[in-house]
């Protein structure tokens, strides 16, 4: 590239109903509010630059995991006041349904299942045991108060993504 470069993924933002609520729900999993923007009045040119609306308007509150030295990760949960937003895949039947997916690299699957669940929340499916073709010591799913899913997986050591290379493929 001509003398630049992205170095990580710095935020994305993940709309929801009720910022509040969702604080709460992802505070479960160790994010921790880094930056509070409910007040804050955005300049017209925000909503233009996401090609929304001149004047978009929402309460925002940044999120970071706080163990994740410098290249952080962050997510923005924002709540549209103007224009409002609504999960158009909500209430969609499971064959039309296509919701956003974060997932998390967790240490100790089991514990994190176990610990969720005890704090009330409940997975898509129950934990996955591990599966040594792909190399996934385990993987559980839960789903936010908007519809978005979070996916803790967890690794055999010393691998970083699952081996794919001795799945079926499509021709």
């Amino acid at each position: 590239m001509a003398g630049w470069k992205a170095r990580s993924i710095f935020h994305f933002i993940l709309p929801c109903s009720n910022v509040e609520r969702s604080l709460e729900f992802y505070g479960l999993f160790g994010f921790e509010v880094i930056k509070d923007n409910r007040n804050v009045v955005w300049p017209d040119y925000v909503g233009e630059n996401f090609n929304m609306i001149s004047g978009a308007q929402g309460k925002a509150v940044q999120l970071v995991l706080p163990h994740g030295g410098e290249l952080q990760t962050r997510i923005d949960l924002i709540e549209w006041l103007k224009p409002r937003w609504h999960n158009p895949y909500r209430d969609l039947p499971r064959e039309e349904n296509n919701p956003r997916v974060m997932a998390l690299l967790i240490e100790n699957i089991e514990a994190a299942a176990a610990d969720l669940q005890a704090k009330g929340l409940v997975p898509t499916r129950p934990l996955r045991p591990p599966d040594p073709k792909i190399g996934v010591q385990g993987v559980v799913c839960f789903e936010d108060p908007d519809g978005h899913i979070v996916e803790l997986i967890e690794y055999f050591a010393g691998q970083l993504g699952s081996r794919t290379d001795q799945l079926e493929t499509r021709s």
